[in-house]
Formats: C-alpha cells, sequence, structure tokens
C-alpha cells in the first residue's frame, strides 16, 4: 500500500503524547470529552492543521475531499481549525472545521461516520462555542439517527464504491460470471487483433500531460455522442492536473504507440478514486471502457488498495465491476429545539433544497433509463434538449 509511514504512531499508541505536546506547541486548546467514558480524548487546533493529521486523514477516511492534497491543490485552508479524537491511545477521528456566525461547516467530506463520534463532535462544539447553533456536514455518511440533537438530513450526493479482494484472481472470481466471461474473451480478442496493445498506469510527475488532455477529449467526444455537455472545461483540466501532480494515477491504453483509451484516478490511503474513465469510440466493439475501468481497478489492487471509488452516475458497468450504490448527506445538526426553531429560515431552505434535490435526481434517473411509456418520450426530449444546448455553447450568439 502506497501511504508514508506514520512517523507518530508510537506517540499515539501511548495515550495521544503527540497531540498532546503538539497543541501545547501550537497553543491549541485541549480538553476531556466524554468523561463517562474511559479513554476518551478530543483536542482542538485553533487555526492550526497538525502535522500528523495529513496521514490520519488518508487513513480514516481515504476519500479526496478529505486529503490535504486536495485542499492544497485546489482550496484553501484558511481559518480551519481541527479536531482530533480518540479512545484508548488510538485516533478515531479528525474533522477540519469553519466557524461562520453561528454555524460549524465541517469542510472534509465523503467520511463515514459512526453516530456516537458525530455526536462527541457537535457535544464538543456546542460547549467549546457559545454562540454556536447549528453544525453543518456536507456529504457524508453518519450511522445512526443521530438522536441526542434536532437534525436535517437530505442526499446530496452518491459514489458507487467496490470492496476490494488483495489479488487480482480473487477480483476476477468475484465477478458475475457473465462480467467474467465478457471480460476474458474481449481482452483477447483485443490482444489478438491488435498485438501492440498495451495499458500502463504513470503517477504524480511521471504523467505526461498530453495524456491527461487526449484522456479527458475522449471523454468529451463520448458526452457529444450521448448528447450530454461534459463538466470537464479548461479550467476544470487545469485543476485535475493540479490533483494528479499531487496525488494521481493516470492509466493509458494504447496500439503501437496511439493512444486509445485510458483512466485518470486519485490515490488517497487505501482508496482509488475514478475522475475521467475514456476509450476511442472505434474500440467499441471490445468494450475497452469496461476493460479501462477494468484494468485500472486491478492496478489498485496490486498496490494494496482495498476500495475502489466510481464516482457518482448509474451506469451498469460500475455494478458489474462490484460498484455498490453509496448515498451521501447533508446533515445539520442544531443545538436544541429552541435553536431550530429560532433558526426557521435555514430550516425550511434546507429542506427545500433536499426535497428538490432528491426530487431532481429521480426525475433525472429514469428519464435517462427511458423505461416504461411516460419515460421513454422523455427521455428523448431530454436528449434533444441536450443536444441543443451543446449547440448553443458551440455557436454562441
Amino acid at each position: 500500500m502506497e501511504v508514508p509511514h506514520d512517523p507518530h504512531g508510537a506517540a499515539l499508541s501511548a495515550g495521544m503524547a503527540f497531540e498532546q505536546t503538539a497543541g501545547s506547541q501550537h497553543g491549541a486548546l485541549s480538553s476531556r470529552a466524554d468523561e463517562g467514558r474511559g479513554g476518551e480524548e478530543v483536542q482542538v487546533f485553533a487555526g492550526v492543521i497538525p502535522p500528523f493529521a495529513e496521514w490520519h486523514l488518508e487513513r480514516l477516511y481515504g476519500t479526496l475531499y478529505s486529503s490535504l492534497a486536495y485542499f492544497r491543490t485546489c482550496d484553501t485552508l484558511d481559518g480551519v481549525h481541527t479536531y482530533v479524537a480518540g479512545a484508548d491511545g488510538e485516533l478515531t477521528a479528525i474533522l477540519l472545521y469553519r466557524v461562520v456566525g453561528a454555524t460549524i461547516s465541517v469542510v472534509n467530506e465523503g467520511m463515514c461516520l459512526p453516530e456516537h463520534e458525530v455526536q462527541r463532535f457537535c457535544s464538543h462544539m456546542f460547549a467549546r462555542h457559545a454562540s454556536a447553533a447549528i453544525v453543518r456536514f456536507h456529504a457524508v455518511q453518519v450511522q445512526g439517527s443521530l438522536r441526542a440533537y434536532p437534525r436535517q438530513r437530505f442526499l446530496c450526493a452518491e459514489d458507487f464504491i467496490a470492496a476490494l479482494p488483495p489479488d487480482e484472481a480473487g477480483y476476477l472470481a468475484a465477478l458475475g460470471s457473465a462480467t467474467r466471461k465478457n471480460i476474458k474473451r474481449h481482452r483477447n480478442r483485443l490482444q489478438r487483433d491488435y498485438p501492440g496493445f498495451d495499458y500502463r498506469v504513470a503517477e504524480k510527475e511521471g504523467v505526461d500531460e498530453a495524456h491527461v488532455r487526449a484522456i479527458i477529449e475522449m471523454n468529451r467526444a463520448r458526452m457529444r455522442q450521448k448528447n450530454k455537455s461534459s463538466f470537464i472545461d479548461e479550467e476544470e483540466t487545469l485543476r485535475i492536473l493540479r490533483l494528479v501532480r499531487a496525488c494521481g494515477k493516470v492509466g493509458v491504453a494504447s496500439i503501437d504507440g496511439r493512444i486509445v483509451g485510458g483512466a485518470i484516478v486519485f490515490h488517497v490511503g487505501s482508496s482509488f478514486i475514478s475522475k475521467v474513465n475514456a476509450h476511442d469510440a472505434a474500440y467499441d466493439d471490445y468494450r475497452l471502457g469496461m476493460l479501462c475501468c477494468y484494468l485500472t481497478v486491478c492496478a489498485a489492487i496490486e498496490r494494496g488498495c482495498t476500495r475502489f471509488h466510481f464516482g457518482h452516475g448509474r451506469y451498469a458497468y460500475k455494478t458489474a465491476l462490484l460498484g455498490t450504490y453509496q448515498p451521501f448527506e447533508q446533515v445539520l445538526v442544531y443545538r436544541s429545539p429552541a435553536t431550530m426553531a429560532t433558526h426557521c429560515r435555514t430550516v425550511l431552505r434546507t429542506a427545500f433544497d433536499g426535497v428538490r434535490m432528491e426530487g431532481s435526481r429521480w426525475v433525472l434517473e429514469r428519464a435517462e433509463q427511458g423505461e416504461g411509456a411516460f419515460w421513454r418520450p422523455a427521455g428523448k426530449l431530454l436528449a434533444a434538449w441536450r443536444g441543443h444546448r451543446r449547440g448553443n455553447e458551440a455557436h454562441p450568439g
């Protein structure tokens, strides 16, 4: 597994002594939390990201939007405080947050958090910040109902995530029989018809920018075929390039040196996180897109990863390659029922936005699937509208 060695593991096992030392060095305030539960400890590093946080954020969560590589490359850590929680010498949670008025906004995303960790964080925030009325999480999974506080929870994002076995043989065996047969058949056909076929994975500074741009352009061409607009413009391309230099890997499929497909992923902790998977449509008969994705999953397994994130979007190949649907929520936790009533505008706006997003996703999903007497023409109308919009974007004025 390509994760840097934790230089502070010994100190952590000795009762979070490192955090205590670092806290005194940075003037952070620390306090015991949940006195009724022995061995638990909470510390807050005010305006500081302690050195040990980077490794543990990747270990605990393995998501791009909880990694310091992402924040340094594409966001900012200005005004961010670090909350660290542990039990019996083991660090169990790191949450980065800002205080904006009466709201505590957690800035890292994509985490799966046990109920007791969320409630412990909220309890500590409400005790530490007397003016705080709301704690806001975005795109998280919370295990449990959060019964200790009034709260709102709405779907805001999704991912398809595969749990990976320790070797490629185990992964291939875990696939459905039809998927396994098709991968072997199309891979053998491709290699027989094109002996010069090759798939290689480069990383970080070893990645050729031209390869990244070629894969993105193939993605755009594919979207045009489907009457969809690619979300990757030049600004997004530059963001992807910066992230590739920080934590990326790029798989390149080539035939006699000519790029015909590939994948752009980010390696965070024990996870591979897919950003772009694309191929030349001339090789559709070989299911090259599926093969590129499969070979990228195998590259993740080879590097000791335990999870592969296929990203949002409900496509059959993701479930065929063992991706399981994972919903993520926006969660607002209120100090008390009275506080919730006082912030009724926030409550109503959150409820409206949540219902609108869930409703929009439901409608779009059925329109894109195009099944049934009503949804089939609705899907055609959606495709026609996307094609018209794309034409307007290509020829403004």
